[in-house]
């Protein structure tokens, strides 16, 4: 069963990560987040299961909803959504699963259309400031170790239902009978 899952088909993406882009005229610093265009109001699945750490309005990033993540390598990260249209209906503390709608897409804060702006740190919070991550790497990575897993697990069950339906060998036995001579030589059988 696959424990993570891309927010957005490719195809939505308009922002990556680290890019230096122009918006106003200006260039930018690298964009620390991913970016995937929906019409306002589309529903935001969570991208793994995890627990909310944090929700907040920022002038920058609009309505914030940041949720915990257990990679393949069995540390925390914490992945966050913003600009999204409303305030999310959930409390920090709350569980999530894969897939669950944290909230729907919005242009709130400082937003050059409505899009997604998914991010990921090592730290809580750090969809602000601090060290971010590749989001969409980090993803795609975890959805191919997912399939691994899946692909592994698949190979070992049913390598067990082989052994499972595999007989033992049966060994045949001849039973021969020994004849005993009287005469050694001549090797005429006692009776």
């Amino acid at each position: 069963m696959a424990t993570f899952m891309l927010p957005f088909p490719d195809s939505a993406l308009t922002g990556h990560f680290g890019k230096v882009r122009t918006i106003g005229g200006k260039k930018t610093s690298p964009h620390r987040g991913t970016d995937w265009a929906a019409k306002i109001g589309t529903p935001i699945p969570a991208v793994s299961k995890g627990t909310v750490s944090l929700v907040q309005y920022s002038k920058v990033l609009g309505w914030v909803l940041e949720h915990t993540v257990y990679g393949s390598d069995k540390k925390v990260y914490y992945v966050g959504y913003s600009h999204m249209d409303t305030k999310p209906a959930f409390k920090v503390g709350d569980k999530l699963v894969m897939g669950q709608i944290i909230g729907k897409i919005g242009t709130e804060g400082f937003s050059t259309g409505p899009h997604l702006h998914g991010t990921l740190s090592p730290s809580s919070k750090g969809v602000f400031y601090g060290t971010v991550l590749d989001l969409y790497k980090y993803l795609k990575l975890q959805i191919k170790s997912d399939a691994q897993d899946a692909l592994k697990a698949k190979k070992i069950e049913k390598a067990k239902k082989v052994t499972e339906n595999v007989s033992p060998p049966v060994i045949q036995t001849k039973t021969v009978e020994k004849i005993v001579y009287a005469c050694p030589h001549c090797k005429k059988e006692l009776k």
